[in-house]
């Protein structure tokens, strides 16, 4: 079997950066990137964690990897909890691919049984509705609220990732809770053959990301003694669809004799989050932005003209609550401009089933935000009501061709050159 090997950790940048020195056999060679070792990158210097803890970084993501694609990942040492937690992760991954022989796995020369002090609880946290509605849940907690560079922003979008950041720190909502932030290539040190390794491509979101999330914060936990942390869900237990984090997934992950991962909200729609949001808000007479929006056309907190804008959006006036609160820039005009957007994007599954979920809300409000022309947006309203979304997005899903979608990412990402001169000739 093919076999990554991993050489060696190191420390730099004064013991806040861990680096990962490894090798892999020549046919697994085209899953990585050759010149983008991984590595991870905090705030404060996590030179003092043993390496069967720091090594749990690296490993949360090449698990995977090694899973579907099948070879070995050899490593000098890892936390005993951690490499029983894998094995069960894996398991879960081989129920759902049932068409996958899961042959990959991980060799250890030591299994170590560490114990970590624990005193403090921790939250991935990334400012959306997911965030906030667990944030709320778990308010009097207080917990530190760490948040990855490399996620969701790409590391070299320096100036994106300020704004967050600005953003986060100076949310008067969040003036209580310490930050923490992670740097690290999590999405930047594998090709587009990784995407392959799937029947449909989707591998951040369908795989990596659930492990990948948590297994960053190992080093961290060491250092700030955390005894767990929450990762907000992003479905529900209402709809079926293949997700790289889920409560089997994710609560399954734990280290240094026993650490606990909670998946909160997983028994909450996504609606019943913005209700959540809103009610808290009314509640503290306290407004805050919901940062939902990563689109590079933004110009202003928000983009307010994506999908998913519209959806929280939607979600808040609803609520009888004013989207522009809350972070957005909309008025009246947003109803045609969702049609707009719909009508452009593709369509899936989950999103199909948010704007249901929408849907069967709008039917059962009799008052919503009224922007200014309150006859014309009932009449938006209704048309909603009856279901114009609902149909537009299942026609969508019905002529879905996921093998032409599949062609054109290999063509996008082997020939990337093709791409540049399309986008002039446009």
């Amino acid at each position: 079997m093919d076999t990554l090997k991993l050489h060696s950790i190191t420390y730099s940048d004064n013991g806040r950066k861990i680096n990962y020195e490894y090798s892999v056999d020549a046919n697994i060679q085209k899953l990585f990137e050759e010149n983008e070792s991984f590595y991870s990158k905090y705030q404060i210097d996590v030179s003092t964690t043993p390496e069967s803890i720091s090594v749990i970084p690296f490993l949360s993501n090449i698990l995977p990897m090694a899973w579907f694609a099948g070879f070995t990942i050899e490593v000098d040492e890892v936390d005993e909890d951690f490499y029983q937690a894998q094995e069960k992760i894996k398991q879960e991954f081989a129920k759902r691919d049932t068409a996958n022989s899961f042959e990959g796995t991980l060799v250890a020369k030591k299994l170590i049984k560490n114990s970590i002090e624990k005193s403090k609880s921790a939250m991935l946290f990334s400012g959306g509705v997911d965030a906030f509605a667990t944030y709320i849940r778990i308010y009097d907690k207080t917990p530190d609220l760490i948040t990855l560079h490399g996620a969701d922003i790409t590391i070299k979008d320096k100036e994106q990732w300020t704004d967050f950041t600005d953003f986060i720190e100076n949310e008067e909502l969040l003036n209580e809770n310490s930050k923490e932030f992670i740097e690290t290539n999590l999405r930047d040190f594998y090709t587009y053959q990784v995407e392959l390794l799937l029947k449909d491509i989707g591998w951040w979101g369908k795989v990596q990301h659930g492990l990948a999330l948590v297994g960053s914060i190992a080093p961290l936990s060491f250092v700030n003694q955390y005894s767990s942390v929450h990762i907000a869900s992003s479905y529900t237990d209402h709809i079926d669809i293949d997700w790289g984090s889920t409560p089997e997934i994710d609560e399954k992950i734990t280290w240094g004799s026993g650490f606990q991962v909670f998946h909160d909200g997983y028994e909450l729609k996504r609606q019943d989050k913005v209700d959540l949001i809103a009610k808290f808000a009314s509640e503290k007479d306290k407004r805050f932005r919901l940062r939902v929006c990563y689109s590079e056309k933004r110009t202003e907190f928000n983009c307010s003209y994506c999908e998913k804008c519209f959806r929280t959006i939607l979600g808040l006036i609803l609520n009888n609550q004013n989207p522009n609160e809350y972070g957005f820039k909309v008025d009246g005009s947003v109803y045609d401009k969702i049609y707009q957007i719909l009508h452009i994007g593709s369509g899936s599954k989950g999103v199909k089933y948010f704007w249901w979920e929408l849907m069967e809300k709008a039917k059962n409000v009799d008052t919503f935000f009224v922007f200014d022309d309150i006859e014309t947006e009932t009449r938006h309203m209704d048309e909603f009501r009856g279901g114009k979304v609902d149909r537009l997005l299942e026609e969508k899903i019905n002529n879905a061709n996921k093998g032409t979608n599949r062609i054109k990412f290999i063509i996008r990402n082997k020939f990337p050159w093709m791409q540049k001169i399309y986008r002039k000739l446009k």
